[in-house]
């Protein structure tokens, strides 16, 4: 019978080849009790009771202290888990041979400030308020120095919202100037040598640069560090024999460099126009619009718009009529070579040398301005709805390329800005290039607000120390026009 029990038993732990009781010797598994309830086939069989051991009791035994739980006495593994950091991948321990390198909070401050304000603010336009949030920073974030220029555009805009208190951020944090100009210098950097190179292939990169260039360009002069508001009485004296002393106290700076960022896409323009910033290009309001366009009184919506809005429709074109006659008053043609001796070449390759030349570039700059106020004066008389806001007239604004002036002026007008000689002439360039600087005025943005006005100020400066009284005259209006507010009052 033994025999018999000996070898059932066997052929049934066989059918559970993973049973834990081959562990034990196979002659005691033929005697032992199997422990089955209320009486186990092996104790029956003989005749015996059964004798079931009391459970076990979990083991009181204290902790092991964690410096021990390496190893055991024997030195073998421990069964206690290692600490966390041995479990981590070397790239995550602090053992490892690559420096510890500290998060730039300067950096995410400037990244966090452009994400939650300045690209929200940049533009009225929906679809281009999208290019802002989403295309230009993924773009930005492939390219090392166009990171560096859109840091330096939230800085800016930063320190000017800090200054002007105008965030609605409570104890905002901002960050120093010099950083923010440490960003703009190498973003500036970058992209001058990416543009040798220009090509299909980093085309839509140097659209990108120079978008954020021209932005910190109109921003940089609302910061008072960069761009003072009046000289001392030694350098307005001396900004009519001295040209970069003149440049110094107007800052004309910012004018060469929105010039020269736009001029160098033109050949790229097949590929610009299909790329994905292709709405920073497009405007609805084509210039065909703009042709023998004629000034009615005024119209419903313009009773309704700011007095800043309501001056310049008043006077516009009666400003327009009395530079083009201002004109026809200067001194007699002469050479006019002798006021370019001596001062630094101009930043284009365009240089007149007579009189009649720089009348000819001021005749032409001067239809620019007439064409730039009929754009405007036709959207004041705009009837697009019954009362329109304030939103609408800045986005048409915006749809008509208002700020596009700069680098629709001839170079020739340009360099004339830079001449050192006290004459009339040179007056007559500042006089004209304030009734440009008065339609920037007009557009209420974040980098726009309270900078041309500045500037028109410093014009005036200058226009004072030249003692003439027919350009004072033709200053009068602008000065009327910035002085208004540009906000409805409600």
């Amino acid at each position: 019978m033994d025999a018999i029990l000996a070898n059932s038993e066997e052929s049934r732990y066989k059918l559970s080849p993973i049973s834990p009781v081959f562990l034990v010797d196979q002659k005691l598994t033929s005697f032992k009790c199997d422990e089955l309830q209320p009486a186990c086939g092996t104790c029956d069989s003989r005749g015996e009771p059964c004798s079931y051991p009391q459970p076990r009791v979990p083991s009181e035994r204290p902790p092991r202290s964690r410096r021990k739980a390496t190893g055991n006495k024997d030195g073998g593994p421990s069964d206690e888990a290692p600490p966390l950091h041995a479990t981590l991948p070397a790239i995550f321990s602090s053992h490892n041979s690559h420096p510890r390198v500290d998060l730039p909070m300067n950096d995410l401050k400037l990244l966090q400030f452009f994400n939650s304000y300045t690209a929200k603010q940049m533009t009225p336009n929906p679809r281009r308020t999208v290019v802002w949030q989403r295309i230009i920073p993924e773009i930005a974030c492939k390219n090392r120095y166009l990171m560096h220029l859109l840091l330096a555009l939230g800085g800016i805009h930063m320190i000017t919202q800090h200054e002007a208190n105008r965030t609605g951020v409570e104890d905002l944090d901002t960050v120093d100037l010099a950083i923010v100009m440490e960003h703009h210098q190498r973003g500036l950097e970058g992209f001058r040598e990416e543009v040798p190179c220009i090509s299909p292939s980093n085309a839509e990169d140097l659209l990108t640069g120079s978008i954020l260039l021209v932005a910190f360009a109109f921003a940089s002069l609302m910061v008072q560090e960069l761009n003072p508001l009046r000289g001392t009485p030694e350098e307005i004296n001396s900004t009519t024999g001295n040209s970069s002393s003149a440049n110094d106290v107007l800052r004309l700076n910012w004018l060469y460099l929105n010039r020269g960022v736009t001029s160098i896409l033109h050949e790229q323009w097949p590929v610009l126009n299909n790329c994905r910033l292709r709405q920073m290009l497009v405007f609805s309001q084509h210039s065909e619009r703009w042709v023998d366009v004629s000034f009615d009184p005024p119209s419903s919506r313009l009773s309704r718009c700011s007095p800043r809005l309501v001056k310049f429709a008043e006077g516009a074109r009666q400003a327009v009529a009395n530079i083009k006659a201002s004109l026809h008053t200067l001194e007699p043609a002469r050479d006019y070579s002798s006021s370019c001796s001596g001062t630094p070449a101009s930043h284009f390759s365009e240089s007149p040398t007579t009189l009649d030349s720089v009348m000819d570039a001021h005749s032409e700059t001067i239809d620019i301005l007439d064409t730039l106020y009929s754009r405007i004066l036709c959207i004041l008389r705009y009837e697009a709805t019954e009362n329109p806001a304030d939103i609408e007239i800045q986005l048409d604004f915006e749809e008509a390329a208002i700020l596009s002036w700069p680098v629709q002026l001839p170079s020739a007008f340009v360099a004339s800005l830079e001449r050192g000689e006290p004459t009339y002439l040179r007056g007559h360039s500042l006089v004209i290039l304030a009734h440009f600087y008065l339609t920037s005025t007009l557009l209420d943005t974040w980098f726009l607000r309270g900078a041309f006005e500045r500037e028109i100020v410093k014009v005036n400066t200058l226009i004072g120390s030249l003692d003439e009284s027919q350009l004072s005259t033709l200053m009068l209006w602008p000065n009327e026009v910035m002085t208004s507010t540009l906000r409805c009052t409600p």
